[in-house]
């Protein structure tokens, strides 16, 4: 994340003063001079310091009025408010100066050896140091060196003297390399030019380091600072040390690495902000001119990464957050309140959701100060909890319609999600776990002109989805309704819906049936509705379940009704009806339709055969006592001829 810089051009300016010389001419107060000037800063690394060298050509261009003249006997210059060991001298010698503060500006008083008159010229030379000190903007040391550059006068030249070996960056007013050194060039109004030089070469390192015991997992933190900066690594060490847990519990998701984490004390790329720079793998680089405030919301990044959130701002919004609610526990003060520095930069707003790669200076400040601000807003009307519960949604993979009503504990699995979080999800996903209305805030910073115009269609979308959840009674909503809701195609989803909204109204009608019919419903009635909503296949699974639904109950009825002597003859010994209607209706729940088909038709195969098969064995039982009665006439025919032997 990047903080603005706190480089302040200052207005630079000579001011006149006026002299009395003896006699009774009154003389007139100076209004007109030239002030040349050309100014050399001599960089000194291995001494702590930059020697500032500024040469003065000054003439009172003033001319004397009718019985008064001009004169000029000091003159001020506004430099350094770290500058010491300050002289001036004419081609005589020393000079005396003194040192004042006016209007918040160092401003040292060159008294002059004589008056300058009109037309007159003087040869000066200010000469002052600037030693090595804490203020990140004027470091002076062996790894770093860092200091702001100006000229004086009413015209100037600066130029500044490195060593060799160091890289260099300057910014605001540019300096060139000329013969070794860099150079400003003629500088026609001194007043309103500035630069901030930055210069580095490759460094050594001390280490810290120190295990932190997390839910996730320890991490083995280790922090690299320059070996002439030991105090930041000491400094960082032990805010970093404490502030794992909090980040860990205000985040809700565990320490996401198993492994080394590793600080690395760095330059930052430009002073637009955070100075936010990429590492390499776990590294997490922090500009030695930052405040303890964005090493705490750079190291929210570990879990905060744009593996679990693909929007920048959200990433950078929410970092800032969750470090500004741990700042007080570790009495880190934060850079800024991130509503009002987002209105005072509010000439550079764009729609947060299309910040993207690093922008200009002023957007990047913009866009840092806005997206902590909508967060802390949206946080604000919400609460902590639903943002933590969104974040274990999103790493358990949860999508934003998966449910209506979820519970307040996430997941909290911390490993990487299918679909990272996007602002369309992010509002999606508050929305649903909190019922807080949080269009009108996105569509004013965040959306961009597409998607704040699909904002009335979601609302109405929105509206369907919550009356079909309703409707399908514990059924939820079909897999393809809240993939387009989730895309936020809304009208596909809203005639998906109206497709849904019909099938659940036959599908209550089939339930009511089963119900009567004692028939319990198969799961794969609610899958196919999972699946395709109110859709060709879920229509075709509610006709097949109908179709079953409608041979058992009329096989059931069937089965139910008074049975003729015939058939009750004819269902004597013979394979039961019921047995097959009791094996249909388990088929039937276990989602086996054509296995219910099958005992279906047995039974009705069954009932219809009865009479039939109660002729045929009334027939085949006549027969057999037809037969029973011959065979006993014969037998009692024989008996009856029958003659015993005399």
């Amino acid at each position: 994340m990047r903080r603005a810089g706190s480089m302040v051009v200052l207005v630079l300016v000579v001011l006149v003063a006026t002299a009395v010389p003896g006699g009774s001419v009154r003389p007139v107060a100076a209004a007109e001079y030239t002030l040349d000037t050309s100014v050399m800063y001599d960089v000194r690394p291995d001494a702590g310091e930059v020697g500032v060298s500024v040469q003065i050509t000054f003439t009172n261009t003033t001319p004397d009025p009718s019985g008064r003249f001009s004169v000029f006997d000091e003159v001020f210059f506004a430099i350094h408010d770290d500058a010491t060991d300050v002289t001036a001298s004419d081609e005589e010698g020393d000079l005396d100066v003194s040192l004042e503060v006016k209007d918040d500006v160092n401003v040292a008083t060159v008294s002059l050896r004589d008056d300058v008159r009109f037309e007159e010229t003087v040869e000066l030379e200010l000469g002052y140091t600037l030693a090595d000190s804490e203020d990140p903007q004027l470091r002076v040391r062996p790894s770093v060196i860092v200091f702001p550059a100006w000229g004086f006068g009413t015209s100037s030249e600066v130029s500044v003297a490195i060593p060799n070996g160091y890289e260099v960056r300057v910014d605001g007013d540019q300096l060139s390399e000329t013969d070794g050194d860099l150079a400003s060039g003629p500088i026609e109004n001194p007043g309103r030019w500035l630069a901030l030089v930055t210069a580095t070469r490759p460094v050594e390192y001390t280490t810290f380091d120190a295990n932190v015991p997390l839910v996730g997992g320890t991490a083995d933190l280790q922090v690299r600072s320059f070996a002439d900066d030991e105090a930041w690594g000491e400094r960082t060490l032990a805010l970093i040390e404490r502030a794992l847990p909090l980040l860990e519990k205000e985040i809700g998701l565990p320490y996401p690495r198993v492994g080394g984490l590793v600080l690395i004390e760095s330059v930052a790329a430009d002073s637009s902000g955070f100075a936010e720079t990429a590492g390499a793998g776990t590294e997490i680089l922090v500009a030695f001119d930052q405040p303890p405030f964005t090493a705490l919301h750079q190291v929210a990044h570990v879990w905060l990464s744009s593996s679990l959130i693909e929007a920048r701002w959200i990433r950078e919004g929410l970092a800032s957050e969750v470090a500004g609610r741990i700042a007080a526990d570790l009495e880190v003060e934060p850079p800024y309140e991130p509503a009002a520095e987002a209105t005072d930069r509010g000439d550079a707003a764009f729609p947060l959701d299309t910040w993207g790669a690093p922008e200009d200076a002023a957007a990047e400040s913009y866009a840092h100060a806005a997206s902590w601000a909508v967060i802390s807003e949206v946080s604000a009307a919400v609460g902590p909890d639903a943002l933590r519960t969104v974040l274990g949604r999103v790493s358990g993979s949860i999508g934003p319609y998966a449910e209506t009503e979820i519970d307040t504990e996430p997941p909290t699995d911390g490993g990487a999600p299918r679909v990272p979080l996007t602002s369309r999800t992010l509002l999606d996903h508050l929305e649903t776990v909190s019922d807080v209305d949080l269009a009108e805030r996105f569509s004013a910073q965040v959306l961009d002109g597409t998607d704040a115009g699909l904002l009335p269609l979601r609302a109405e979308a929105r509206a369907a989805f919550d009356a079909l959840h309703d409707a399908a009674d514990g059924w939820g909503a079909p897999d393809p309704i809240r993939g387009a809701m989730t895309d936020w195609r809304f009208e596909e989803a809203l005639a998906q819906m109206d497709e849904a909204s019909l099938w659940l109204k036959a599908r209550d009608a089939l339930l009511t049936d089963l119900q009567a019919a004692g028939l319990s419903a198969p799961d794969r009635l609610e899958l196919s509705y999972r699946s395709f909503g109110g859709g060709t296949e879920a229509d075709a699974e509610l006709d097949a379940q109908r179709a079953v639904a409608d041979a058992y109950a009329v096989t059931a009825s069937d089965l139910n009704e008074a049975r003729s002597f015939l058939e009750r003859v004819g269902l004597i010994g013979g394979p039961d009806a019921s047995d097959q209607l009791r094996l249909a209706n388990g088929r039937f729940a276990d989602g086996d339709l054509r296995g219910s088909v099958e005992a279906i038709g047995e039974a009705q195969r069954i009932l219809a055969s009865a009479e039939s098969g109660g002729m045929v064995r009334l027939v085949s039982a006549a027969f057999v006592v037809l037969v029973l009665a011959a065979l006993a006439v014969l037998l009692f025919r024989r008996r009856a001829a029958y003659t015993a032997a005399p």
